[in-house]
């Protein structure tokens, strides 16, 4: 086999792969269907209050699941928590205070998430 044939190869290889990611992307961003059902699920999310932190929220709250908020901004993460139950009509998003810079401000968090939600 020539260089060229080998490099021929390997792009044919490379644009199936690229092809097939992207496809897989398109559809995980496009309202395909979860790959695992998460209404039993209980996910934390940190820096929720904004930002990417915001949007896997919403994007989560939508799929049945009890989301625990964790942010430092207390007054943005309640709004967020109180929007997203009031667009899915329950009660299963939850806000907490949590200073992520600091240590014992986690372990005090997770303690609290343990006592509560598990």
């Amino acid at each position: 086999m020539s260089v060229i044939q080998i490099i021929i190869v390997y792009v044919e290889l490379f644009c199936v792969l690229f092809k097939h990611w992207f496809w897989d992307l398109f559809e995980l961003f496009t309202s395909g269907s979860p790959l695992k059902k998460l209404n039993s699920e209980i996910i934390l999310i940190t820096g929720a209050a904004s930002g990417l932190g915001k949007g896997v929220a919403q994007r989560l709250a939508h799929l049945g699941c009890t989301l625990v908020l964790w942010d430092v901004d207390e007054v943005n993460n309640a709004r967020v928590a109180e929007e997203l139950n009031n667009a899915t009509n329950s009660k299963r998003i939850h806000a907490m205070k949590c200073d992520l810079t600091n240590r014992e401000s986690i372990y005090e968090c997770a303690r609290q998430v343990n006592r509560i939600y598990l």
